[in-house]
């Protein structure tokens, strides 16, 4: 079995985007012997190169290809759950629907609706991409 951490996955996917060491170690902020470091133990742990190394800029093997596919997968479902996760503490969710006789409406929804707003509103926000 192939143990590849969640971080390495992420600088694998940062290196195939911007195709240059220097350039992802920046946004990953880490140095860029750390990165290198990371990628080459990715490449020992799966017993062949994921990308072919030039002067300028680093390019995927055909087998890097298909392990990018994966990972991207991988870090796409990761994303998911922790989105999930991030819900999970609110209690509120869905459509919610009051109905109330008009005699006490006005005096009944002008308490109720505001903290539900407030309410509706944090768990909403909890789903947003940062």
């Amino acid at each position: 079995m192939i143990n590849l951490t969640l971080k390495q996955m992420r600088y694998f996917e940062a290196l195939t985007r911007h195709g240059h060491f220097g350039h992802a170690a920046d946004a990953c902020a880490i140095s860029q012997p750390a990165l290198s470091m990371q990628i080459k133990e990715m490449e020992e742990v799966m017993g062949t190169p994921l990308f072919e190394r030039g002067a300028r800029q680093v390019r995927l093997t055909g087998f890097g290809e298909e392990v990018a596919a994966r990972i991207r997968e991988i870090l796409r479902g990761v994303e998911e759950l922790s989105d999930l996760a991030r819900g999970a503490g609110y209690r509120l969710a869905g459509r919610l629907r009051i109905g109330v006789i008009p005699t006490i409406a006005p005096y009944l929804l002008p308490r109720i609706i505001p903290p539900l707003t407030k309410a509706t509103a944090r768990s909403t926000s909890a789903c947003a991409r940062p």
